[in-house]
């Protein structure tokens, strides 16, 4: 009877055991089910929310400098929040970097599977990254012959304009700090410092101006009085 007895407790051990097993693979089991579909419900709002970023990007010429600007401008209903923490933004060269602190680095690093581009950090963050939309990059690489008010940099040079012989036609207005000329005709021009190896002109009017390294002022002056002298000379009918 006592041999019995014994047998029905490691009966009873062994049964524990495996319920205790079976409850823990549960769990598991059922964790690893939520976590896949919280996974599988927020994939559409970050790609929601990375589409916009870029549109937002593309649109206003500029990445968001916080992801509420993408909610008050009517660019999404509201900003994927997979897990409560505060998003990072910060602009490396042509890309827009978005961190999220990871308070479940499993989940984090699951999230970072499905997204493309993401990844978890060695600060256990997770971090998606959106680039500069290709239209903007080729839109800013060309001079506009329409000014754009918001964006005024597209009517501005950032390199030397190489005409190649051609001209420059039917000018308003031209300021510069230097003009290099070999050959120059202007109806009426004002000028602080001008240097040419030709210049025609029906009438110039100067403050100062230099002419071999001597002032065309005095110079003029001189031959003013020497034709007064010439004239004098002639009328005493003593010049030759």
């Amino acid at each position: 009877m006592a041999k019995r007895r014994g047998f029905i407790l490691l009966e009873l051990v062994i049964a524990l055991s495996l319920l205790s097993a079976l409850l823990l693979f549960s769990q598991r089991w059922v964790t690893q089910q939520a976590r896949s579909a919280h996974v599988g419900t927020n994939l559409p709002a970050a790609q929601q929310m990375l589409s916009a970023i870029e549109f937002f990007w593309l649109h206003e010429r500029r990445p968001p400098t916080a992801l509420s600007e993408l909610v008050t401008k009517g660019y999404i209903a509201e900003v994927w929040q997979p897990w409560a923490g505060q998003w990072q933004l910060s602009q490396q060269e042509n890309r827009l970097r978005l961190t999220l602190p990871a308070t479940d680095l499993a989940l984090a690093q699951r999230t970072s599977e499905q997204v493309p581009g993401a990844h978890v950090n060695a600060d256990d963050a997770l971090a998606l990254h959106v680039f500069e939309p290709i239209q903007l990059a080729l839109y800013q690489r060309y001079l506009h012959r329409v000014a754009d008010t918001s964006a005024p940099q597209y009517n501005q040079m950032e390199a030397n304009l190489d005409m190649r012989g051609h001209a420059v036609r039917n000018v308003d207005g031209l300021d510069a700090q230097t003009v290099v000329a070999t050959r120059a005709v202007v109806d009426t021009a004002t000028f602080s410092t001008m240097r040419a190896t030709t210049l025609a002109v029906d009438d110039l009017v100067a403050e100062q101006a230099s002419l071999g390294g001597h002032d065309v002022v005095a110079l003029a002056n001189r031959v003013a009085q020497l034709q007064l002298q010439w004239n004098q000379c002639r009328s005493n009918g003593g010049c030759q």
